[in-house]
């Protein structure tokens, strides 16, 4: 594993949500050397897709109370829809939480 995606995972580690940007910003580092990291980290399972994380956890309906009877989507509170764009969206897997929660 390089310094690089050493530092990715711990940064990752640190809050729940991170844009591309501000990885690039506080790692210093380019467009280029970020998708290697992610496609390197994905390849040795520190990384999912939200699709293959979905895959794993499929959505069972709503587990609150904000729907009311109503079709669960019209509340945007119980799971991700269709109106959101997940393609880019990376989830932290458990493997690398094992590894590098004493570390953070």
């Amino acid at each position: 594993m390089t310094d690089i995606e050493i530092k990715l995972i711990k940064f990752l580690l640190t809050s729940s949500v991170y844009s591309d940007n501000a990885v690039m910003k506080n790692l210093g580092i380019n467009e280029e050397e970020l998708a290697k990291a992610y496609e390197s980290l994905e390849k040795n399972g520190y990384l999912e897709s939200y699709s293959e994380y979905e895959a794993r956890n499929p959505k069972t309906g709503c587990s609150s109370n904000c729907c009311s009877g109503e079709d669960c989507s019209s509340c945007n509170k119980c799971s991700m829809d269709n109106t959101f764009d997940t393609s880019k969206v990376k989830v932290i897997t458990v493997k690398a939480i094992l590894e590098f929660e004493t570390e953070i």
